[in-house]
């Protein structure tokens, strides 16, 4: 069988993204005839119908909603390699593909980038926010080469070197009942209006156990994108939440909230980095791994 080539590849996932041949063609500057043909030629290669055409438009089949999952995988590998490709053009020997949670870039994963970078500036570090669950989910299936995140969610497949051990604490407005405690368990929080992470955040799966276990429930009153965004909603009355202790140094005396350390056994995290296998990745990754390795080591 002939080998299917990206352009077909990349036609074939445009109509299925507009809906409509027509639509994929102007989209693509092709004639629609030939965005036709080109998929039609798939069909037959592949043996199986990839699309159905109707009045509604087009529409994927079962085998072309298979082969459109590995055809996305495959699409962006390319795109890596050529901008990887390109950058030894440039001098740039590496492209690195970085998925790190929230509260790793709250913290101090950021300087320990503009570290790597100032020391291998022919390396580019692609770096992009993703919640945990979902950042250790795209390195076990090779859609990032290295992912920093907390241990709140699973890395079943991964491996995984210890980061940075951090202390959450509660984030209470000035005047709180609880404010001026040492510390604090979690459950006490509980009678207070929340304001969290998104649900589907590491971190928020171990609220709701929490809860469980203190045997009462929660009153979420805002979901935010950000430790930084909870703090200030909390300075304005919102409700109480939940963050990293690090962040007491920016955020107290600018906001006027006060962090109190969590006394329960989850409150002391640590964060990974995960890699599907160190051996296997360019050496431009391995490269920052073990840059993040002796930094951990440093501040250890």
């Amino acid at each position: 069988m002939r080998d299917i080539d990206p352009v077909s590849i990349r036609l074939f996932l445009a109509t299925l993204e507009e809906g409509s041949i027509a639509r994929a063609a102007a989209r693509e500057n092709i004639v629609p005839s030939a965005v036709s043909k080109r998929i039609a030629e798939m069909e037959a290669q592949l043996r199986v119908p990839l699309l159905d055409r109707g009045a509604k438009g087009a529409q994927a089949t079962p085998a072309g909603l298979a082969l459109a999952h590995h055809a996305r995988h495959l699409l962006q590998s390319m795109d890596r390699m050529q901008r990887e490709m390109a950058g030894y053009v440039e001098g740039v020997r590496g492209v690195i593909k970085v998925l790190a949670s929230v509260t790793s870039l709250s913290g101090e994963l950021p300087a320990d980038i503009l570290r790597f970078r100032a020391d291998r500036p022919q390396i580019e570090v692609d770096l992009e926010e993703r919640v945990t669950p979902a950042i250790y989910r795209s390195v076990r299936e090779g859609l990032a080469d290295v992912g920093v995140a907390s241990e709140f969610a699973s890395h079943e497949g991964l491996q995984v070197f210890p980061y940075r051990r951090y202390v959450l604490a509660a984030v209470l407005p000035a005047g709180h009942a609880l404010a001026r405690a040492q510390r604090v368990a979690y459950a006490d929080l509980l009678g207070n209006d929340l304001v969290e992470l998104g649900r589907d955040s590491g971190i928020s799966q171990v609220f709701d156990e929490a809860a469980r276990e203190a045997r009462t429930s929660r009153t979420v009153r805002a979901r935010v994108s950000s430790f930084e965004i909870i703090c200030t909603l909390v300075a304005r009355g919102m409700g109480v939440g939940v963050a990293p202790l690090y962040l007491k140094a920016g955020k107290e005396q600018a906001l006027g909230v006060h962090f109190v350390p969590l006394a329960d056994d989850w409150a002391q995290p640590r964060s990974f980095v995960a890699v599907r296998d160190f051996d296997a990745l360019p050496v431009a990754a391995q490269a920052f791994v073990s840059h993040l390795r002796a930094s951990a080591a440093a501040a250890d």
